[in-house]
């Protein structure tokens, strides 16, 4: 079965993109492909502003979208998930939501570390949403923006490892989530250091949909009568 999975960017640039694309195909299914749109935000600093007035374009690419067979949004906060599930059947995913999901299968306690923390209201509203706010023991920040995070520099590894550490010693969860799609290739490293599991967004999001995909489950849309 081939499938395509489109991942939505809100912090586009073509580093970051080729890193999620890199990354979920790893994971994916052999025939099967990953589409990353190519659009380059390199040079545009990143704030909350500027995510949130991106979710118009991530609509518009969607609604333009006909080879897709489901959608990934690269985005912690999962911004714009709900409203682009009014909009098409086709599965949805944002990295924040899947890799709750994953987290609340195999542990009983998890962690988050996120790059910046200007997120931590939007991630604290959607775990509630999702009801898994009482399983999150803590909620950290290495202070590193998003885009530093794609070279993933010795400084920026340092501070994420002493960040980790911290977090075992105060919270003892039994899985850590990283929020920068920058260390996907060091989320084995980091589980055999510290002796548990790490889980990375793109990963999670693009093994839950592609399963999504094989069983053909899709959005039921309603029409008004």
């Amino acid at each position: 079965m081939k499938i395509e999975i489109c991942i939505l960017n809100p912090y586009a640039s073509k580093k970051s993109n080729e890193k999620l694309k890199l990354t979920a195909e790893k994971v994916i299914a052999q025939g099967s492909s990953i589409y990353v749109d190519d659009l380059d935000l390199s040079e545009i600093d990143f704030n909350q502003h500027h995510e949130a007035a991106n979710i118009s374009d991530l609509i518009k690419k969607v609604e333009n979208n006909k080879s897709s067979d489901a959608f990934i949004v690269a985005s912690f906060e999962d911004i714009g998930v709900d409203t682009i599930r009014k909009i098409t059947s086709k599965p949805i995913v944002g990295i924040g939501e899947a890799c709750f999901y994953i987290a609340n299968i195999i542990a009983n306690r998890f962690s988050i570390i996120t790059n910046i923390s200007q997120t931590h209201e939007a991630i604290k509203n959607n775990l509630i949403k999702y009801d898994m706010d009482h399983k999150c023991v803590s909620l950290k920040s290495i202070e590193v923006p998003i885009l530093d995070m794609e070279t993933m520099s010795k400084a920026n590894i340092k501070k994420l490892e002493h960040e980790i550490q911290r977090t075992i010693t105060e919270d003892r969860p039994e899985a850590i989530i990283i929020t920068s799609a920058g260390i996907s290739d060091l989320t084995k490293t980091l589980s055999d250091k510290y002796g548990l599991a790490f889980i990375e967004g793109v990963t999670a999001a693009t093994t839950l949909i592609e399963n999504l995909i094989k069983q053909n489950l899709k959005i039921k849309k309603f029409e008004i009568k």
